[in-house]
């Protein structure tokens, strides 16, 4: 069977790179590349279909769910946005109902759990996040330095002034790129030349990386995740705001700190983890009211390791079958291709004349929605 493994394409955020990395040890082979954001509009020119991991962010753009009929899909880790109206548009009727065809949807935080049980998708349940699926790498150098992840100034100031050791500042946002340059060298010298192809319609969706700063094809981008990663192996700690960071520093046995607001930390997309993680608010940390020794941290934990005892026999039995099975009924690409004309035709219209019309609440609706 071909496999394809589901990214986004266009991404400002290197986390999102991380999740596809956890989510492509578990394929035997990638055939296509497939785009998150226009997961609908995949398709093969020979109708065959594709195994693929529905994991990850879903939808920026949730006019364009559910997911291609030229895809074979295990749904876990999945996370639907329940902000700006997203999940009125992911989850209503079909959108909703193409997921209960599904023995089993792996979800991943509480957030999303109860939103697809809201909206009657009775087969879900608390899967975790591919990140922590990640396994220590055995060639890292314990450099022992502090890592700073997309924390802010006053946090980094005032972690120096207590620290003796060396403090590397980085940040996952590639639209300012704060890496190392030994990372990103080794990520050139290291990523392989072949491209993977891919197929969507319209076709200018395979149009990858122009958002991205961190240019280059798939190869190197999962080369760069994977240089970031022993760096954060070999860290003594690593203290940051993005929860990408955090989730992989937990499977990689690295100390990490996660710093964010209150209202950030009460949102289920953070909440889930924080048993497993050290934690605390700029605000207390700043206040000098939370003890902790950046030179000798507190160890993780612990217990996050239950996540990964959920992900990773579900996604190997998902893999036994699909090479076991039986052959899956090509789909009728003619037919399909011209399907797609129609939802396209439509999707601009939509976009041009009714901005709010499929959103129940019409404060919730932003139009980058309909950017598609």
């Amino acid at each position: 069977m071909k496999y394809g493994l589901i990214y986004h394409f266009d991404t400002h955020n290197l986390g999102d790179d991380i999740q596809a990395y956890a989510t492509e040890k578990f394929l035997p082979h990638v055939d296509y590349l497939i785009d998150r954001e226009h997961i609908d509009s995949f398709y093969t020119e020979t109708g065959e279909k594709v195994a693929a991991f529905l994991g990850g962010w879903y939808m920026h753009k949730p006019l364009n769910w559910p997911p291609s009929p030229f895809l074979k899909l295990l749904p876990i880790s999945l996370h639907i946005a329940t902000v700006e109206g997203k999940k009125i548009l992911t989850l209503t009727d079909y959108g909703a109902t193409w997921l209960k065809k599904f023995p089993r949807v792996g979800c991943r935080d509480k957030g999303t759990l109860r939103e697809l049980k809201n909206a009657k998708v009775k087969n879900s349940y608390l899967s975790g996040s591919f990140a922590l699926t990640i396994e220590p790498f055995a060639d890292v150098d314990n450099h022992g330095k502090i890592i700073l992840t997309d924390v802010t100034r006053e946090v980094a100031d005032f972690i120096k002034r207590r620290t003796l050791k060396d403090v590397v500042i980085v940040s996952h946002d590639n639209t300012r790129p704060l890496l190392p340059l030994s990372i990103v060298d080794a990520a050139k010298k290291n990523a392989k030349e072949e491209e993977i192809p891919t197929s969507h319609y319209p076709a200018v969706v395979d149009r990858t990386y122009r958002g991205s700063r961190y240019q280059g094809n798939w190869n190197f981008r999962h080369a760069l995740v994977e240089e970031l990663l022993k760096f954060y192996q070999g860290a003594s700690l690593v203290v940051t705001s993005r929860l990408h960071a955090a989730l992989p520093c937990l499977a990689l046995g690295t100390p990490v700190l996660l710093i964010k607001d209150e209202a950030d930390l009460a949102n289920t997309k953070f909440s889930t983890y924080l048993t497993y993680l050290n934690y605390t608010t700029p605000e207390v940390l700043l206040a000098k009211n939370f003890d902790f020794d950046f030179d000798e941290p507190k160890a993780n934990p612990g217990g996050h390791e239950r996540f990964a005892k959920i992900i990773r026999p579900a996604c190997e039995e998902f893999i036994a079958s699909c090479e076991n099975g039986e052959e899956e009924p090509k789909v009728d690409v003619e037919t399909w291709l011209e399907a797609q004309k129609r939802n396209l035709r439509l999707k601009r219209i939509l976009k041009m004349v009714a901005p709010g019309t499929e959103a129940i609440n019409e404060k919730l609706v932003n139009p980058k929605l309909y950017n598609f």
